[in-house]
């Protein structure tokens, strides 16, 4: 990724927090293979789970292709307390959507 593509997708992060009401305390960017384990993910879903509020916005759900179905990982992240979000949908999500 280039500078302006990683200024370009942490612009769309906090965007996606904005647009839903989320104070942004970090914002980590890496760069992951397609259908591959993040190690830099796992860790910081590790991190997400110890938290008492979690928000994960990746730039697409497509971010969990790696780990199985995306909308399966992301009902798994959710049902342990870990919100996901979409930058690339920075519109207001709610539960009941996905």
């Amino acid at each position: 990724m280039t500078a302006t593509e990683v200024a370009r997708l942490r612009d769309e992060i906090i965007n996606c927090a904005t647009a839903n009401g989320i104070d942004v305390d970090e914002v980590q960017i890496f760069e992951e293979e397609v259908d591959r384990r993040s190690v830099e993910l796992i860790g910081c879903i590790d991190t997400l789970l110890d938290a008492d509020e979690s928000y994960l916005i990746v730039p697409s759900l497509f971010h969990f292709a790696g780990f199985n179905n995306p909308l399966e990982v992301r009902r798994d992240l959710e049902s342990r307390g870990i919100t996901v979000l979409s930058a690339r949908h920075a519109a207001p999500q709610h539960e009941s959507e996905g």
